[in-house]
């Protein structure tokens, strides 16, 4: 990897069991395979076992959060000494080109990804350490009634600040469910579930295109990376790619 005058980090987030440390793993990988640039890679998580050598773990602390809303972390003026550019990265994301430039672009600006309808998704943001602390000082002086208001970080971060609200280029993050052309083209609905299951309707037929210029998928909600690497997953299409880039 290049020198260079600038900090770069990765970061991600294990807390409790939905993601096994193999996907830590994977995403360490992904990122070493993708980078030219100089960085640190660390998980923020409540237990280091399984993680492999060379991902620099911090121990969560504070244990009063649940899930993604430990995300909001990140944004501590002082985040577990960490400095310079930082990009959050979810554990079940596909890295499947270069992301050198995520580090680059823009020096300065936050970036988050703008969901194709509305809002955001913090699957993938960059931050410069220390820069937005009220995120997590006004979060945290509210706790309780901004978990019970919103559904998720995302719609905190975006709330707390929103002229910073700078968007990745569309086509460098994409959405399995959204921009891969993965949902089979008749769903029926719960019935159409239903009937998938007990294996009154085939799995859809085809795979899920990797748009040309995409960067990493993102993978919201089900299927996860696992479910539709070697096959169909109820409605969504086989994406053969994921075995070439997860890994």
């Amino acid at each position: 990897m290049s020198s260079n005058t600038e900090t770069y980090n990765v970061v991600c987030l294990k807390w409790g069991t939905k993601y096994p440390p193999e996907y830590v793993n994977r995403l360490f990988n992904m990122v070493n395979r993708n980078t030219t640039i100089e960085y640190k890679f660390y998980c923020i998580t409540d237990s280091a076992e399984g993680l492999d050598e060379g991902i620099e773990v911090k121990m969560i602390s504070d244990l009063s959060l649940v899930g993604w809303w430990y995300k909001l972390m990140i944004f501590k003026e002082d985040f577990y000494g960490i400095a310079g550019t930082s990009i959050f990265l979810d554990l079940d994301v596909v890295i499947t080109s270069n992301i050198d430039k995520l580090f680059t672009l823009d020096p300065g600006e936050f970036k988050i990804i703008k969901d194709l309808k509305e809002g955001f998704n913090s699957s993938v943001f960059r931050l410069t350490m220390g820069s937005l602390p009220h995120i997590w000082n006004d979060f945290v002086s509210n706790k309780e009634e901004i978990v019970n208001r919103l559904h998720g970080d995302q719609d905190w971060i975006a709330e707390s600040a929103p002229e910073r609200m700078n968007a990745w280029p569309e086509e460098w993050i994409v959405s399995y469910k959204k921009q891969c052309s993965a949902r089979a083209e008749r769903t029926y609905g719960r019935v159409g579930q239903w009937a998938r299951k007990n294996g009154l309707i085939a799995p859809p037929k085809g795979e899920a295109v990797l748009p040309l210029d995409a960067k990493i998928v993102i993978f919201h909600g089900k299927p996860d990376p696992e479910d539709v690497q070697h096959g169909p997953w109820d409605m969504w299409k086989h994406a053969p790619w994921i075995n070439e880039n997860w890994y």
